[in-house]
């Protein structure tokens, strides 16, 4: 499956070169900030309803794996960090998530989740009832939920700056292309269609993707 012409727009691939490697990875960063910050409008719309435990701090916890994607050790990109430079004001929040991210939702370390083993008597005979498990989980504080918030649209924003110079050099280079040349040899980015029996988390994209594989439900 290819991406086809649709509604009087038509799709082809940007050719490789330098900008445009620069301009996916660049552009992947943004794809990780838009789910964070989306993740954590989520979270915070989940506080202001009255429900501060009704998934708010999974979405906080999804916000800040996503976030720690964009500067953590990868294989295929560079830190996000050696392209633009956390504010100082922002710095500790920065480093309050990546911590959290290693300590509690990557690594189970922290104390901010712990769990006691605890005996269930009867109140008036004291007679054990039952000898359970208790997990006491201390989300994200709203507090540093807002201030991740700010953390996120402020690192966005810093992005665009690196990006936009990239996209207009990549427009230049288009306009100056044969652009039905390239339509006619139609080199455009692929769709492969699998099945969710064939699914595997290890493959590894390249640095100019030309295809993606859509895992598709057999059984739906």
């Amino acid at each position: 499956m290819k991406f086809n012409s649709d509604a009087g727009v038509a799709f082809v691939a940007v050719p490789d070169s330098p900008d445009a490697r620069l301009f996916v990875e660049l552009s992947s960063y943004g794809a990780d900030l838009t789910e964070a910050r989306h993740a954590l409008e989520l979270a915070l719309a989940v506080v202001a309803g009255g429900h501060d435990h009704d998934g708010g701090p999974y979405l906080s916890g999804f916000a800040a794996v996503a976030y720690c994607r964009t500067y953590f050790p990868s294989k295929v990109r560079r830190p996000l960090t050696d392209h633009i430079v956390i504010p100082d004001d922002l710095s500790d929040v920065h480093a309050l998530i990546g911590a959290f991210r290693n300590t509690t939702l990557a690594h189970s370390q922290s104390q901010l989740a712990t769990t006691f083993p605890i005996a269930i008597l009867d109140a008036s005979s004291l007679q054990l009832k039952d000898v359970v498990a208790l997990t006491v989980v201390q989300p994200l504080p709203t507090h540093h939920v807002v201030r991740f918030l700010e953390l996120v649209e402020i690192v966005d924003a810093l992005l665009f700056e690196v990006i936009e110079p990239v996209r207009l050099r990549l427009m230049a280079e288009m306009r100056r292309a044969d652009l039905a040349g390239m339509m006619a040899g139609g080199k455009r980015p692929e769709i492969v269609d699998a099945t969710d029996a064939e699914f595997s988390a290890r493959s590894k994209r390249k640095p100019y993707p030309a295809e993606n594989t859509m895992y598709w439900s057999t059984t739906e």
